[in-house]
């Protein structure tokens, strides 16, 4: 049974506590990691000009393919409780690879490619990564319960993405990158301990109800097929489809700022440990940001408004903040740190909305549909599309700067964009609801399809 609070809002349940603590430390764990990782990634990335910044783009949404169509083949081939820690204990050796290179002291060319591949590889493997732990959340919590628990989970990465970002602030000057190498490294291996922590939790469960869930059948069991099972899927699925065509709007738009953001940091210093100091200062507020929304606002927020209401916010803060930058840029007698200013506002907002959010809304789209969906299909979008609107995105920058008409460009090209992809985060809602309900086929939401923990309630029905 479900606890609520004096005010009647949803809690987690009790017997769901000690699960969404582990999944909360497991995505803890990533993203300290991850955030170490981050600034280093963003300097090496603007390290040489824009114009390779660009290509670096394209390249990695073609290894981003690669990537995804092999994890379809080591899925069909081996069982979840071994193939995630797998996952990140192959992330870990090219870490170490990475290390060992930077001990050796490269000469100048070399450390410039070695910063380049270092930039494409953290770029697959950051959306990788993501994209398996929602898999697992996907696997191990209904759809009912995902509306509830994915904002306290969120919370957990929250605080290790302001931790890591923390940490480079603090000691940017103090430790070099081989160090901040070596702690994600540590923090990843404590991420993969966590998941089979989660699959024995599920397991335990399992034996004192006396039945066989689908989850604990799937810890065990490949899924099974083909490495291209995933393509196929998406292809066949227009609801897939749609999900792919929101991630490749989100990314254009992310890109976008992005764009912006590295140009202002350019203009602002010169200094490679400079630019990876500001680039996590950047982080740092924007998980301050997305922290106090997880805990006030995003599970409300979902609950009242809906899955398609809250898929619609990023847009909508998307074009007000291009609006309001280019008019302060305009502005006669603005300086540039207040331009500076009113982006790095713009970046918190955006960005806690898209982790705090869009995050856990987008996510449960993923409760409604199987399992190789789950981990071949789900890859593809998570990575491979994402990637692929950001090249889009870097074509759309590169073709606004050759015009020379800034951010005022940028505004010309969000408005008609929002609009599309505010009317497809309504068609998803519908969609999900649909498949949710069992109208396609699909899993019910009142289905207790994975971990055996508790049937949702009548409030989730």
């Amino acid at each position: 049974m479900d606890s609520k609070n004096e005010h009647g809002h949803i809690s987690i349940g009790r017997d769901e506590s000690g699960m969404v603590l582990r999944c909360g430390f497991c995505f803890f764990f990533v993203l300290f990691g991850y955030f170490l990782l981050r600034p280093l990634r963003e300097a090496m990335g603007v390290e040489r000009s824009m114009g390779d910044l660009r290509w670096l783009f394209v390249i990695t949404t073609a290894i981003s393919l690669v990537v995804v169509l092999g994890f379809g083949g080591l899925v069909s081939r081996l069982d979840r409780r071994r193939l995630i820690p797998i996952a990140f204990r192959a992330v870990m050796a090219c870490l170490v690879v990475f290390i060992l290179l930077l001990e050796v002291g490269l000469g100048e060319r070399a450390q410039l490619i070695a910063g380049y591949v270092f930039y494409v590889w953290l770029s697959v493997i950051n959306l990788f990564m993501m994209s398996i732990f929602w898999a697992f959340m996907a696997d191990i919590w209904t759809l009912g319960q995902g509306k509830r628990v994915y904002a306290s989970i969120g919370v957990g990465g929250t605080l290790g993405a302001l931790l890591g970002s923390n940490f480079v602030w603090w000691l940017a000057d103090e430790i070099g990158p081989a160090i901040q190498m070596g702690i994600a490294v540590v923090m990843f291996e404590l991420a993969a301990v966590m998941v089979r922590r989660i699959d024995r939790l599920v397991d335990q469960r399992s034996r004192t109800q006396e039945q066989r869930t689908e989850h604990s059948e799937l810890a065990v069991t490949p899924v099974g097929g083909s490495w291209a099972d995933g393509v196929g899927a998406l292809i066949r699925s227009p609801y897939l489809l749609g999900v792919g065509l929101y991630i490749v709007f989100l990314a254009v738009s992310n890109t976008l700022i992005y764009f912006t953001q590295a140009n202002l940091v350019v203009d602002a210093t010169d200094e490679l440990s400079g630019r990876i100091a500001l680039f996590a200062q950047l982080d740092m507020w924007t998980q301050l940001a997305t922290l106090m929304v997880q805990l006030f606002v995003t599970a409300q927020l979902i609950k009242r408004l809906g899955i398609g209401i809250a898929l619609m916010l990023l847009p909508l803060v998307t074009v007000v903040g291009f609006v309001s930058l280019a008019w302060v840029s305009n502005r006669p007698g603005i300086e540039s740190w207040q331009v500076f200013a009113v982006f790095a506002a713009f970046n918190a907002i955006h960005r806690a909305t898209r982790y705090a959010v869009i995050r856990p809304a987008r996510e449960t789209l993923f409760s409604v549909v199987d399992t190789t969906q789950k981990y071949k299909a789900k890859p593809i979008v998570d990575v491979f599309l994402y990637r692929g609107g950001d090249v889009a995105g870097a074509g759309v920058e590169s073709a606004i700067a050759a015009a020379g008409i800034g951010l005022m460009g940028m505004v010309m090209v969000m408005m008609p964009l929002a609009v599309l992809w505010g009317g497809l985060s309504i068609a998803l809602a519908v969609g999900q609801h649909r498949r949710a309900s069992g109208g396609q086929g699909h899993y019910s939401e009142t289905q207790t399809h994975t971990t055996g923990r508790c049937t949702p309630t009548a409030v989730e029905k």
